[in-house]
């Protein structure tokens, strides 16, 4: 009986050259003067396969990128690329100015930066998660959004909070 083990070692070397030359990349317009540890993951989730082309990211305080990824998406290629870049903004903002947000509309802004340099550096890849509502549908919710949402100190939270993700919910606005 045959074992299919994912992933491949071709598909681990295939995501080291990816993700090292996104780091290359990135790293040289904006430079850490600490190290950046990459750690690299295969993940299976139905989410990460349907909804983020098969790669996640996820960028720890100070200096640690995971990426998760599944090569079974036809952009995991392109996906793997701006997740690269987009955690780094992370590490990068990390870096300027701490972890620390009174407001969750700062941690929105990170998102914001870390997106937009993931548009300007890998602008062949077009995330679907930033495409999926158009401006008039997100404005139809600011107001709620802002109020609810946004304008919260994160010491009222106590560390218990979701991050504000665009998926829209049932009559609800995009959360």
């Amino acid at each position: 009986m045959d074992i299919d083990i994912r992933p491949t070692t071709d598909d681990v070397e295939t995501a080291t050259d990816l993700i090292r030359s996104a780091y290359d990349e990135v790293a040289e317009r904006f430079p850490t003067g600490t190290d950046v540890a990459v750690e690299l993951k295969w993940g299976s989730r139905d989410f990460l396969i349907n909804q983020m082309d098969g790669v996640a990211g996820f960028a720890r305080y100070p200096n640690r990128i995971e990426i998760t990824f599944n090569t079974t998406t036809e952009r995991w290629k392109d996906a793997i690329r701006a997740s690269v870049v987009h955690e780094y903004a992370h590490v990068w903002d990390y870096e300027q100015r701490g972890q620390k947000w009174e407001y969750r509309w700062q941690y929105v802004l990170g998102e914001a930066l870390a997106q937009h340099l993931a548009e300007q550096l890998i602008p062949a890849y077009d995330a679907p998660w930033r495409t999926e509502h158009s401006p008039e549908d997100v404005e139809e919710h600011w107001d709620d959004l802002k109020q609810n949402k946004l304008d919260v100190e994160m010491k009222t939270l106590d560390g218990d909070w979701d991050p504000v993700f665009i998926n829209k919910g049932d009559g609800d606005y995009p959360n």
